[in-house]
């Protein structure tokens, strides 16, 4: 598992934080690690990271695409 950056940065907007302000909402990804690989690629640890708002207006845009 990726370690979690010092230093936030959404990557829908802009704005920044610290690693202590994913408890307030921050959403953090990585991508997967292959199948049967051991060790993660430089590219497989990089975490992208949503603040709080553009977290919540992106579940709101997947949730409004999904059929009654």
């Amino acid at each position: 598992m990726p370690t979690v950056p010092d230093q936030l940065i959404c990557t829908r907007c802009g704005r920044g934080g610290h690693a202590a302000d994913v408890v307030t909402g921050w959403s953090l990804s990585s991508p997967p690690r292959a199948t049967g690989r051991s060790e993660r690629t430089p590219e497989e640890e990089r975490v992208t990271a949503l603040c709080p708002d553009c977290a919540r207006s992106s579940v709101r845009d997947v949730e409004a695409r999904l059929d009654p």
